[in-house]
């Protein structure tokens, strides 16, 4: 469908008058000859057209440039143009002269312009752009109708991507118009995921190990496999399904990367069964003839035997008066693993999850992070799950775009920069300035903090910075040497290269293309890297190269690119933001999906923090907040909780223990908790957290344990990944070994057959919680339905996206351009080649 009203929106710049930035004389005069003589239609064209001697930059107008590539859509044909100039002070006397030229004569720049509106920004700050171009498109856009355009390549990058955060916002179906001084050709045709191995939901999932959700969509026909990627997948995913109901420590350490890379209150609910398995692992190599922890589990004085008591048993018996064969087992491999300080470190880490939802903090991560370093290795070709080699992806000869899957997943944040020439005052390069900051105690915790909050890093913990600078070859590398050079000599990690000059010709092997971007990504930056930022300084279409590189590594790789604000208003270059993935090209999809599992499993946590990566994601991931601290009853932050749940809170009481009965209904309605044993187990830990965490009182707690939610804690404490055979209560029962796909034996045993599956158990439990407790006031929507209501909203979010890339590429096809398979036709957001964003 073509839209109604085609919104094309400029930045204006020297460069409309055909004059480089710092030539305010030369603007100043040809503007001038436009007042003195407005009726020369003859003397209009000339300059606006770039047609003069005095005008240097190149021999098409920005906007003349922009206007052809519009119309070599035929989609384009017949609908209206509505020109919006985005201007501030220093350029308004161009964006008048443009104005007045434009309503005199509106096929000026070779196409018919209907309609224009200048936006005064009241400073180059990218949110005061942004809400110039928000009020204008609100006034006189429709989002169900009109599309926009947004002019790249002219004009202050700043209010280009002011703009463009906008127009994102907007809802507006979009696409960007790639100008600059190069010959025409490269202004109409522009795609950045054009020979993408892999659709990019693919490696973002496994990034995230959300193996299980790849392997339903396969299925489900929605990803686009080649048969070896095909095999990977199904090899991940049996991997790390067959931790949770045949734990060994292998598999388990698949979902010990998972718990270090999501950082979730659930992620610790297994990190004390791995340990267990881990102390079998060494003892089978290190052959100690005694099993420290049956020795432990047989003197503890508590039940159920917990991993710390068992710790605690081990550690107070004195060397001098222990029998020689604990003084050998301890003194072993498989001892030593038991007392060290890592193992602590874990099983405080499982403790705060599974008694109080609690997320790991820093020592705990760096605990995990750094045993599961010892065992990163790459895969061989032949690994398949369960082979004791690790995750089964496979090495050097990888399937394309499925790399070896690490289990300490990246953490450095690579910053990007084209640097231009330095600044007058002799202060330096903003990528020096970062890079400075990000090593500073007293200033890291301020910067960038969408970067930091997608990577889980909490406040205090630094942020591992790299920074590539490229320089012209001809012009600016000397100077990004030099910046490398002086960061380098602060201790920090940088690199210089240099780049093609502008101007030179696509097709010369020199010249600075996307591919050539791309193989200089591919040289520097590493596997250890978690975020991209683009700093967008330097000739903007270099830039956008970089940009588009940086795109295809990101997504090949399945990690963010960010493209950062430069300054403030008051010119602050440390306290500027970012973009969060402001093109689009299918990532948004890829995080709508994984989110939408997260929430299905209850990980709000990390729901929280996919969605606050969506240019419009805030609201979503404040919501996925609220209810993440309303299920572990934190409250020192009830304010932060639901509005309808705090709305119904008049007593301590009704947000504590009165709540336990919804707390537990959100575990007993996640949709897979009695289709998936992996699910179910996690949904009984985490009903057991939210309950404990409810309850202050010692005695009350241990009162509900004993009488009042008896089955659900003696069920937790025999899952395998829990205390597997641990007896509750006194009792000592033989030890559990449930069938691996079904928990129905066990639940019926500890109900005495009153329930058979997990969400009856969760249930009944919730229900015994409102007789004893009562529940919380009010007839407003519970936990279970708020979380549902966020779910839904995702996944709508999700199945639009997903709508729209189909029909895409099905488009796509129809015209005989290439698409990405599967999910994709994400080449089709195309800089030049106007592409609708809309199903009709």
């Amino acid at each position: 469908m073509s839209p109604r009203v085609s919104f094309v929106l400029h930045a204006v710049g020297h460069a409309d008058l055909g004059v480089p930035p710092p030539d305010s004389a030369g603007a100043t005069d040809l503007l001038r000859l436009l007042d003195e003589r407005p009726d020369d239609d003859d003397q209009t064209r000339r300059i606006l057209r770039l047609r003069t001697p005095a005008q240097t930059t190149g021999d098409t107008a920005p906007l003349a440039a922009a206007l052809a590539a519009l119309h070599a859509d035929p989609d384009t044909a017949g609908t209206a143009v509505h020109l919006i100039l985005a201007t501030t002070a220093r350029v308004a006397a161009i964006a008048a002269a443009i104005d007045r030229a434009v309503r005199r004569l509106p096929d000026l720049y070779g196409g018919t312009i209907a309609a224009v509106t200048v936006m005064h920004g009241d400073s180059l700050d990218e949110t005061d752009i942004a809400t110039g171009v928000t009020r204008t498109l609100d006034t006189h856009a429709d989002p169900g109708t009109d599309r926009a355009y947004v002019v790249w390549g002219s004009g202050s990058t700043q209010t280009v991507l002011g703009a463009l955060d906008a127009v994102i916002t907007s809802g507006l179906p979009w696409s960007l118009i790639r100008i600059g001084p190069t010959v025409a050709p490269r202004h109409a045709v522009y795609d950045p995921t054009a020979g993408l191995p892999v659709d990019p939901v693919v490696p973002l999932l496994r990034r995230w190990r959300y193996h299980d959700l790849l392997r339903v969509l396969a299925d489900a026909g929605q990803l686009s496999l080649t048969v070896e990627q095909r095999r990977v997948v199904d090899a991940e995913a049996d991997h790390f399904g067959q931790a949770y109901v045949v734990p060994n420590a292998d598999r388990m350490r698949a979902v010990m990367a998972a718990a270090l890379m999501r950082g979730d209150g659930s992620s610790g609910f297994t990190v004390r069964a791995y340990v267990a398995q881990r102390y079998h692992e060494l003892r089978a190599a290190d052959g100690s003839p005694l099993d420290l922890l049956t020795w432990a589990e047989q003197h503890a004085k508590r039940t159920p035997v917990t991993l710390g008591a068992m710790l605690r048993v081990i550690r107070e018996q004195r060397a001098g008066h222990a029998d020689p064969a604990v003084r050998a087992a301890k003194a072993a491999p498989s001892g030593r693993w038991l007392a060290s300080q890592i193992v602590h470190q874990l099983n405080e880490m499982g403790k705060a999850s599974a008694h109080e939802l609690r997320p790991p903090d820093p020592l705990m991560l760096d605990a995990l992070r750094r045993h599961l370093r010892q065992h990163d290795r790459t895969p061989t070709a032949t690994a398949t799950a369960g082979d004791g080699l690790g995750v089964p992806a496979a090495g050097d000869d990888a399937p394309a775009g499925l790399g070896p899957l690490t289990l300490v997943p990246g953490d450095t944040v690579w910053y990007l920069s084209v640097v231009g020439n330095p600044s007058r005052d002799g202060s330096p390069y903003i990528v020096e300035q970062i890079v400075q900051a990000a090593a500073d105690p007293d200033r890291r915790d301020d910067l960038d903090p969408a970067v930091r909050t997608y990577l889980g890093l909490p406040a205090g913990q630094p942020v591992p910075v790299k920074a590539l600078i490229l320089g012209t070859a001809a012009g600016t590398y000397p100077h990004a040497r030099q910046a490398a050079d002086r960061l380098r000599a602060a201790g920090h990690t940088a690199v210089a290269a240099p780049i093609a000059d502008l101007g030179v010709a696509a097709d010369d092997p020199a010249a600075f293309t996307e591919p050539a971007a791309a193989e200089l990504l591919r040289q520097h930056v590493g596997p250890d890297t978690g975020a991209i930022v683009l700093i967008p300084t330097g000739p903007k279409e270099h830039v956008l190269t970089l940009l588009a590189a940086g795109q295809q590594t990101a997504a090949v790789r399945g990690i963010p690119l960010f493209l950062r604000q430069l300054v403030t208003r008051d010119r602050s270059v440390l306290d500027a933001g970012t973009h969060r993935l402001p093109l689009r090209f299918g990532t948004d999809l890829a995080i709508l999906a994984a989110a939408s599992h997260a929430l299905d499993v209850a990980e709000l946590d990390t729901a929280a923090r996919l969605l606050g990566t969506l240019a419009t994601g805030q609201p979503l991931s404040a919501r996925a907040v609220s209810l993440s601290d309303a299920l572990r009853c934190a409250t020192p932050r009830l304010r932060r909780w639901p509005v309808p749940v705090q709305a119904g809170v008049t007593t301590t009481e009704d947000c504590t223990f009165r709540m336990i009965g919804e707390r537990i209904d959100v575990w007993a309605a996640l949709p897979d908790v009695d289709r998936d044993a992996a699910t179910g187990m996690r949904a009984i830990i985490g009903a057991c957290a939210s309950t404990e965490h409810s309850i202050d009182a010692n005695r009350l707690k241990e009162a509900t344990r004993r009488q009042v939610l008896r089955p659900l804690y003696e069920i937790r404490n025999r899952l395998p990944i829990t205390h597997g055979h641990g007896r509750a209560d006194g009792d000592t029962p033989e030890p559990l070994n449930p069938e691996p796909l079904n928990l129905e034996p066990l639940i019926v045993e500890r109900t005495g057959g009153a329930q058979h599956t997990v969400s009856g158990l969760l249930t009944a439990m919730a229900a015994a919680a409102r007789t004893t407790f009562g529940d919380r006031p009010g007839t407003g929507p519970r936990l279970a339905d708020l979380l549902a209501e966020l779910r839904a909203d995702v996944r709508r979010l999700r199945d639009t996206e997903h709508t729209e890339l189909a029909w895409r590429a099905e488009r796509a096809g129809q015209a005989g351009r290439p698409g990405l398979p599967g999910l994709g036709g994400l080449g089709d957001n195309r800089l030049g080649t106007i592409i609708d964003t809309r199903p009709e």
